[in-house]
């Protein structure tokens, strides 16, 4: 994980405060629910999150104030410490559009089919009267079958700037007054390789006026590192030369021109949707999710077999809009993405489904009753056999061992000391693992033998 001040900083005031308690005094159900999820994104280059950088802020040529991410994401609830289930895009998308963790949902690694005995979240809306539509932005990747249950129209497109513009034509041509309420779902491709980020165009717009190519990169490098696929692959060669300084910077500052590229197209949409239907999105409740975070090089080259950690796992989630919470602002509790779905359903003044976890908050911003456990924060690389558990303390990783209940290789980290985000403390905390190793081994007995989900 990259460190910065910045995380530093997160991590010491969400110790102190643990978040910060402000009622809504105005809650009130959604009508209708917005749920963007991005993969590629990390919440460590987020600037809502206090990245250093303005990669999430109002972009330029977008007129309607208010629209940026962070100025939503300073008006919402925004949970710093959200994780994934893995590592794989499709396998964290499935969780979250069903509110299952991957054993349940069936997709465990980058191609999979959804359970036929798990329903989406779209279906349960549609079964309860909303219209549900989905724009998916897939680029070269496989697209999770099962998904687009629920959904109509579901539209599978190339890019995010082809996902974002069928959405836009979906939104303009719907009629609205007397009309269903509305489940959309845009799944954008977001900041992945290659990092060489397009000025961003919007229709109607005559120029760019920004260059995100150039907003954060040195114009005095001349090194090899351009953000290409090719960049990347000489880099990870075992005969190639360590990646300099240099070399390391541009490539964030690429990765970074790509996010700010990513929010502008985000707020443009979000401005048309406002402009076409401004009474429907005054009652529209907002969900940005990340899905998976994408690895970038740091000081001693680019990490390779570290897909449990913080850089992937850990992604951007807030939600705005109507009743956001029943404590707005910045949240430090720990939150997985099989939370959404069923916050979703409280939000829109909906039950949950028996067994699933409790939502982040109700109805009326407060925290729904009669709702099942909270899962462990677990994740896993079936294809690794490696396995994490995260607490407010200390994180777990060990190999499929601990299925077994074997010790076997086990390497605990403490998640505050910045300074030991990758030495090991596990000969020093026999105790801490041996709580932890048991905490997923049980997780694991309970989900075969048909216990909680």
């Amino acid at each position: 994980m990259t460190s910065s001040i910045p995380h530093v900083i997160l991590a010491t005031a969400l110790l102190v405060c643990g978040g910060c308690d402000i009622r809504s005094a105005e809650a009130e159900p959604a009508r209708h629910i917005l749920l963007i999820t991005v993969d590629g994104l990390r919440a460590d280059h987020c600037s809502f999150l206090l990245y250093g950088r303005p990669t999430t802020s109002a972009p330029a040529g977008v007129h309607a104030k208010g629209l940026a991410l962070d100025d939503l994401a300073r008006e919402g609830t925004v949970y710093a410490q959200a994780f994934c289930p893995s590592p794989y895009v499709e396998s964290s998308l499935a969780t979250l559009m069903t509110g299952a963790v991957p054993m349940r949902t069936k997709v465990l690694e980058t191609a999979g089919e959804l359970s036929p005995e798990v329903a989406t979240l779209a279906q349960g809306l549609a079964a309860a009267g909303f219209e549900a539509a989905g724009f998916i932005a897939r680029g070269g990747k496989h697209l999770t079958s099962g998904l687009e249950r629920g959904l109509s129209p579901c539209e599978i497109l190339d890019t995010d700037e082809e996902a974002l513009a069928a959405a836009t034509d979906w939104l303009e041509s719907r009629t609205w007054e007397g009309a269903p309420r509305v489940f959309l779902w845009l799944h954008l491709e977001g900041p992945q390789i290659p990092f060489q980020p397009a000025p961003c165009v919007w229709p109607g717009q005559i120029a760019p006026s920004v260059d995100d190519t150039a907003l954060f990169t040195d114009p005095e490098y001349r090194g090899p590192a351009d953000g290409s696929f090719e960049f990347r692959e000489a880099a990870l060669a075992t005969d190639a030369p360590p990646l300099t300084l240099g070399d390391q910077l541009q490539t964030l500052a690429l990765y970074d021109g790509g996010l700010a590229t990513f929010s502008c197209r985000v707020a443009h949409f979000l401005e048309s949707f406002r402009g076409a239907v401004p009474g429907e999105w005054d009652q529209t409740g907002m969900v940005l999710a990340g899905v998976s975070g994408t690895t970038l090089p740091e000081r001693d080259g680019w990490p390779t077999g570290r897909w449990l950690d913080d850089d992937r796992l850990r992604v951007p989630l807030f939600f705005y809009g109507p009743a956001r919470s029943v404590a707005a602002g910045l949240q430090g509790e720990l939150v997985g993405l099989s939370r959404v779905a069923p916050t979703i359903l409280a939000w829109l003044g909906m039950p949950a489904a028996e067994g699933d976890e409790p939502g982040l908050f109700g109805p009326l911003g407060m925290h729904p009753t009669e709702v099942g456990a909270v899962h462990p924060m677990i994740a896993f690389d079936p294809a690794e056999g490696l396995y994490t558990i995260r607490r407010t303390d200390y994180r777990l990783i060990a190999d499929e061992g601990v299925l077994r209940g074997q010790r076997s290789h086990m390497f605990l980290f403490p998640v505050q000391n910045m300074r030991q985000l990758h030495v090991s403390v596990a000969l020093q905390r026999v105790r801490v693992v041996d709580e932890m190793r048991l905490e997923i081994l049980a997780w694991f007995k309970s989900l075969s033998s048909g216990g909680a989900d």
